[in-house]
């Protein structure tokens, strides 16, 4: 059984990419995911898209590779540890992450990020 695909998306020489059509061209824009930096990519039909894709990826990494630029965004391995707090600071937590309409643990994280930028 093949793996679902995401709408939109196609796989352009193993790397990801979001499709869009754009009326203002007659024509779809690809967009790479996953690099450091833009990577986008035009034509008016599927097999379009594959080989400029390919041109364009292939250009994108050259030239990183001249640059001395990583293209790829690394993904950071996620950490745990455990928090002990009061019950009541746990109540004033979430109320906090509410009204900033986030996870308490982006709330933590951010809140925590802020705090280093000045230590």
């Amino acid at each position: 059984m093949s793996k679902p695909s995401t709408p939109n998306t196609i796989d352009i020489a193993g790397q990801p990419a979001i499709i869009n059509y754009v009326p203002e061209l007659g024509a779809f824009r690809g967009k790479f995911l996953g690099l450091t930096g833009y990577c986008d990519f035009v034509s008016d039909s599927i097999q379009g898209l594959k080989n400029e894709g390919e041109i364009s990826l292939r250009e994108y990494l050259e030239d990183c590779s001249a640059a001395g630029i990583e293209p790829y965004v690394r993904q950071e391995k996620v950490k745990t540890f455990t928090l002990r707090y009061p019950e009541s600071f746990g109540e004033r937590l979430n109320q906090a992450a509410a009204e900033h309409e986030t996870s308490v643990n982006t709330f933590i994280i951010e809140t925590l990020n802020e705090r280093m930028k000045h230590a």
